[in-house]
């Protein structure tokens, strides 16, 4: 089954309501990006205070595009917080990372950037709920999908049956295909699903 979250990135929290509202009744999983302007060079909102305030029946993934992660997961635990995400290349300390969020009873989920090799993730899969393998440079929207990545996830599904692959940045329809059908099961997609009038159309479309 393959499941796909509708990725929020936006400078104001006002911005992250507004879309979390279009997918009231439509989706019951999103992904807020958080950008730190040092991991990556955009920075984003970044008051996990609100977040509580997002209470509608969405449950979030707190993708954090930022620099030593620890550091922020503590604060971003909010109760519609299902899933962490952080980046395997912005923390010094993997496996306490993890520890931090399991402590929270979260999911976990680690990010790797286009450079980075699958198999630094060979050693941690079974304590980890995902990995998000990013299709494109990191933190902005809009931006083109870049296909070997599906290599990537035919490399880690070869390896690890069973672990729940995601894929984020550039997602459409036109590439949805051969994700799947390379091993990916979790579609986040952002600049193609809030761009249609009728995202729920377009969710099936990418499962398609």
């Amino acid at each position: 089954m393959v499941e796909i979250l509708p990725a929020i990135l936006e400078n104001s929290f006002d911005a992250i309501q507004q879309k979390v509202n279009r997918l009231k009744d439509v989706a019951k999983f999103a992904q807020i990006d958080i950008a730190d302007g040092t991991f990556v060079q955009e920075k984003t909102w970044d008051d996990p205070d609100q977040l509580g305030k997002l209470e509608n029946g969405i449950q979030f993934d707190m993708h954090l595009m930022i620099d030593r992660p620890e550091q922020w997961i503590q604060d971003c635990n909010s109760k519609p917080v299902f899933r962490f995400t952080f980046h395997h290349e912005a923390t010094y300390d993997v496996l306490r990372t993890i520890k931090i969020i399991k402590d929270l009873e979260k999911e976990v989920a680690i990010a790797i950037n286009l450079e980075t090799p699958v198999n630094v993730l060979y050693d941690i899969l079974n304590q980890i709920d995902m990995v998000l393998m990013m299709a494109i440079v990191p933190g902005g929207q809009g931006r083109e999908f870049d296909p070997i990545v599906i290599d990537k996830v035919k490399e880690l599904r070869e390896h690890d049956e069973n672990i729940k692959i995601g894929i984020d940045g550039g997602v459409t329809p036109i590439v949805s295909k051969s994700l799947i059908d390379a091993g990916a099961n979790v579609l986040i997609s952002g600049s193609y699903l809030f761009s249609q009038d009728d995202i729920g159309s377009a969710i099936e479309k990418l499962k398609s």
